[in-house]
């Protein structure tokens, strides 16, 4: 076994042993191996956290003799990209996943510690977690040497240079995703196991825990969300800015495997920060509390399952089965569990009186439409799934799907919203005007210029009527729920945030900023995508052309300025792509009969009337040159070589190894032979300069990147002049020297910016300022009073 193998299972006994003691104590309700367990937790931690740190050493040092590294980096990736390997695969990611979750519980032992009873079944159940992360990577571990994977390769053979990374993956946004998601998704685990401890001590009629851990779950989720909200921004940046896409979101499913999750946690965050023990959600916000995991391990399950063909599917393969196996485990205790509750004990959820129109009601209002918006986008998910399951028959849902069902959802959630600030403000009777008046706007909107380009989408009379009728209403409709948005949270931020405490202020703030930045959101991404227009011109010899090209029926005129073809790395060293002949030696006969190049100084010169060898570094390799006449290879005694061929081993009794070549595949290592093949990347790039109604607004390159080991993929560098109002967006096609050029116009990516900075800036402010909740309210506990005026309910 590998020394990473060994950590992994070291790490999978130590965290079963831990969840068995666990188990044992809170089923016994003694505390005999309490003291034990933080140990214990910090030892599975340890341990699995070594391992991420030793897999990414060996990424680092490019260890080809780990399969997994060999599949997914190479030499002459820059460091960043080596980081980035270590989570391209299912394997990786797990580990990632993880060691993040061992280190989670590990805090959670730390802050709350494991005895009491309660304590000790919320542990188990995250420490179980861990385990069954544990042991798929004991199955699927990512430390795979080549001989594991290759049991018929010869023994001790270790490739001299990796697969590479996935292209597509050479970006610095996704250096940076996968582990902020990863991190979001292994901060759900205490949630979800406080939820799912809560009904089953209710079941076992030992009294629920989600009062006593009420503060704990929200704090866990708020930064589960600020982490997830920037895990979702930052897969759309890389969309817009590798993909060549033009926009930020496709509806591509693993984009909405992550965005079901947000959506539900979102919806979840309302229910909890709304709890009130015997009166509010007494139910639904710890059932939703566990669910939010489940679902996030069910959408990982069904993008890897294979059945999609996705662009960000670096890793299908593998682990799906052990996935769904979890994602049973979580859905049962996640789920199952509260509904058995729900069904067999639950009177009543939080009654509101004999008036509907409550601040409650519409918070439950509130929940159910972004639950809503989390199945629409959950059934287009799994439709496929199961077409493909019953009917072999592989379908694929459209954006068509989700952004017609999803439309009225929102608009309805927007009025809602705004309803809901404004009822806080102007009481009862008055808001109920105003949602009056903006609901009529609203569908008076939907009529206004319903034409072609304002229509949200293309139907025809075979629609569904659904489709007819929301894909014929006009975009506009969204103006005055989002407006009313707008105005409702000024309004409240005016009415509640002066004169109170500073803590409450800057919570308010950020309460503010998050819905202002939905709502601006919403309108933006609805006209981004309505108003985005292209237009195409081709350069025919752009390496000569100079002039200036109008770009047809727009206001655009392009100009190349340079063309450039380049291969990557640069000044390549053929010694990163054959061997020493030190390593010849060390893997001794494994190589016997393989193809190989190798390099070396000449130390000695034999020259015969058939063939000329020549020693390698005074040791027992030469590389032999026959079949023709030998006389002729100009080989000389301290002459840097690199030599591909046929390594022959005991060839002749003189020698250990031979490599048998000809001339046209020797030559210095300065100038390598052309069969060692060094090149990784072939780069195509233009300079252009972009002029909008003759007046220069951008210059840049444009270009595409073919990576020729990994089957010919190519990526494409674009060019983004970032503005006020609209984005230039320019993305190329060359081909020996003829440019194709594709120039979008793509309005209001800044107020979407905006909108980002806004949800993320406004939850850090609630994370830190929330005088009852917040991350250091502990610590201000006995000095500072929450003010009289700070509802929680009106989070």
């Amino acid at each position: 076994m590998t020394p990473g193998q060994i950590l992994l299972l070291l790490a999978l006994c130590v965290s079963t042993v831990t969840t068995l003691l666990l188990g044992r104590d809170y089923l016994r309700d003694e505390e005999r191996f309490a003291g034990y367990v933080p140990a214990l937790v910090g030892t599975t931690a340890g341990l699995l956290t070594t391992a991420l740190l030793y897999l990414t050493y060996q990424f680092v040092t490019t260890d080809y003799s780990n399969a997994y590294v060999w599949n997914n980096t190479t030499d002459f990736l820059p460091l960043l990209y080596r980081f980035t390997g270590v989570y391209a695969g299912n394997e990786g990611s797990v580990l990632l996943w993880a060691a993040l979750a061992s280190i989670v519980a590990f805090w959670a032992a730390k802050l709350r510690g494991v005895r009491g009873r309660n304590r000790k079944l919320v542990q188990t159940i995250t420490m179980g977690i861990v385990s069954y992360f544990g042991l798929m990577l004991v199955v699927e571990s990512p430390f795979t040497t080549i001989a594991q994977e290759f049991p018929n390769a010869a023994a001790g053979f270790v490739p001299a240079t990796g697969r590479g990374l996935n292209p597509l993956l050479v970006d610095p946004y996704m250096a940076i995703h996968p582990p902020v998601m990863f991190t979001a998704y292994a901060l759900l685990t205490v949630p979800f196991a406080i939820g799912a401890a809560h009904f089953v001590s209710l079941l076992r009629g030992q009294g629920g825990l989600f009062e006593e851990w009420y503060g704990s779950v929200l704090r866990w989720l708020r930064v589960s969300w600020l982490f997830l909200t920037a895990a979702v921004s930052l897969g759309a940046l890389w969309s817009y800015t590798v993909l060549g896409w033009g926009g930020i979101w496709a509806w591509d499913p693993v984009e909405t495997a992550i965005f079901i999750p947000w959506l539900f946690l979102t919806a979840t965050l309302h229910a909890v920060t709304n709890y009130r023990a015997g009166r509010n959600y007494t139910v639904l916000a710890p059932a939703m509390t566990s669910t939010v995991f489940a679902l996030a391990i069910y959408t990982t399950s069904v993008v890897r399952s294979g059945v999609f063909r996705s662009v960000h599917s670096f890793a299908s393969e593998g682990i799906g089965l052990s996935l769904l196996v979890l994602m049973g485990i979580t859905a049962l205790l996640g789920v199952v569990v509260p509904l058995a509750y729900w069904f067999l004990e639950a009177d009543d959820d939080g009654s509101s009186g004999s008036e509907w129109v409550t601040r409650s009601n519409l918070l439950h209002l509130a929940v159910l439409v972004l639950g809503t918006l989390a199945f629409i986008s959950i059934w287009g998910l799994t439709f496929p799934l199961l077409r493909d399951l019953t009917t072999g028959i592989e379908v694929q849902v459209n954006p068509k799907y989700y952004n017609l069902w999803s439309y009225p959802v929102v608009l309805l959630a927007l009025l809602l919203l705004g309803f809901y600030m404004d009822f806080d403000v102007e009481g009862r009777d008055r808001s109920l005007v105003a949602l009056g008046v903006f609901a009529v706007a609203t569908v008076v909107a939907a009529f206004v210029k319903p034409s072609s380009p304002w229509q949200l989408a293309s139907v025809s009379g075979n629609d569904a009527l659904v489709y007819r009728i929301v894909g014929g209403a006009s975009a506009l409709s969204v103006v005055p729920p989002a407006a009313y948005v707008c105005i409702a949270m000024v309004k409240r931020a005016i009415e509640r945030i002066p004169g109170n405490p500073r803590r409450f202020q800057l919570k308010e703030t950020g309460i503010t900023l998050i819905h202002l930045g939905v709502a601006i959101l919403v309108v933006s991404l609805a006209f981004t995508y309505l108003f985005t227009a292209q237009s195409s011109v081709i350069i025919q010899d752009a390496r000569a052309d100079g002039s200036v090209h109008q770009v047809p029926d727009s206001a655009y005129a392009v100009q190349a300025v340079g063309y450039d073809e380049t291969t990557l790395p640069k000044n390549p060293d053929p010694r990163q792509a054959a061997l020493s002949s030190q390593q010849v030696l060390s893997k001794g006969t494994s190589l016997n009969g393989t193809i190989k190049a190798v390099y070396g100084t000449v130390t000695d010169v034999k020259r015969g009337p058939r063939a000329t060898v020549a020693q390698l570094d005074n040791s027992g390799v030469w590389v032999g040159l026959t079949g023709q006449n030998g006389t002729s290879a100009d080989l000389s005694r301290g002459e840097d070589i690199v030599a591909r061929g046929a390594v022959m081993w005991n060839y002749v009794p003189q020698a250990d190894a031979v490599v048998v070549t000809d001339a046209q595949n020797v030559g210095p290592v300065s100038n390598p032979p052309a069969s060692v093949d060094l090149t990784r990347v072939q780069k195509r790039s233009m300079d252009l300069r972009v002029y909008r109604n003759g007046n220069r607004i951008a210059a840049g390159s444009v270009g595409q990147r073919r990576y020729v080991k990994q089957g010919g993929m190519q990526v494409r560098d674009v060019l983004i002049d970032r503005g006020l109002t609209q984005d230039t967006y320019v993305i190329a096609a060359l081909n020996d020297g003829t440019a194709s050029l594709t120039v979008k116009r793509i309005p209001l990516m800044t107020p979407i910016r905006v909108g980002v900075l806004f949800l993320l800036g406004g939850m850090v402010l609630i994370l830190l300022f929330d005088p009852t909740h917040g991350l250091t309210a502990e610590s201000l506990r006995s000095t500072t009073t929450a003010s009289k005026t700070d509802p929680t309910t009106s989070d």
